[in-house]
């Protein structure tokens, strides 16, 4: 069951918990949650214009535009399994690093893709000294819906499952970070998803 209604921003709504670590979704966006690390997908090739999305919109503008100066100077380019730590990023922005993670084209939903590339990033993330790692993946302005496809939920689930289970004590929390008009929904998803990948 979803719904459109808004949760107050900062809402915690449980997933479940897997290898010790809490999985979480949190209303708000990325410039605003306390985190180790926050990780934002980021689509390619995509024009910056059009790629600007929810997921990461708060934390560009937070961060004076270097997300879009990195796509247009072709530092960052999106392609899937690309990564880009940002260490110490400027106030307001409440996590303690950010990094930038490729999701390749979009379209069509490519399940391994998305588990590679969500694997590359909970690898970083659990290599690094902190407990809690934060993931808002990008939505095209277009109408295209965030995890519009169950298989694709799979998948990113599957590659945080992957690293917490390779790398046991590295987490204590992961949050998946969403709209609030959005949370609600997207963690029901994420319940359903859990439930199928995580067998106890």
């Amino acid at each position: 069951m979803s719904s459109d209604q808004d949760v107050p921003i900062g809402s915690v709504l449980a997933i479940g918990q897997c290898c010790d670590v809490e999985l979480e979704m949190v209303a708000g966006d990325l410039s605003t949650i306390e985190a180790d690390l926050a990780i934002v997908g980021v689509h390619s090739p995509e024009p910056i214009d059009a790629a600007i999305t929810d997921g990461f919109e708060g934390l560009n503008k937070a961060m004076h535009g270097a997300i879009v100066r990195l796509r247009s100077d072709g530092i960052f380019t999106g392609t899937s399994g690309e990564t880009l730590f940002l260490s110490s990023p400027p106030a307001p922005i409440a996590a303690k690093g950010v990094l930038l993670l490729g999701l390749g084209p979009t379209g069509k939903s490519v399940a391994s893709r998305t588990r590679r590339a969500i694997r590359s990033a909970a690898n970083q993330a659990a290599r690094l000294s902190g407990t809690h790692a934060a993931f808002a993946p990008a939505r095209l302005k277009t109408g295209s819906a965030r995890f519009n496809a169950a298989a694709s939920t799979r998948a990113i689930l599957c590659g945080v499952i992957d690293v917490l289970a390779a790398q046991p004590g590295k987490l204590r929390r992961w949050s998946f970070v969403a709209p609030p008009a959005e949370a609600e929904a997207l963690a029901n998803d994420f319940r359903m998803a859990f439930a199928s990948v995580w067998k106890q």
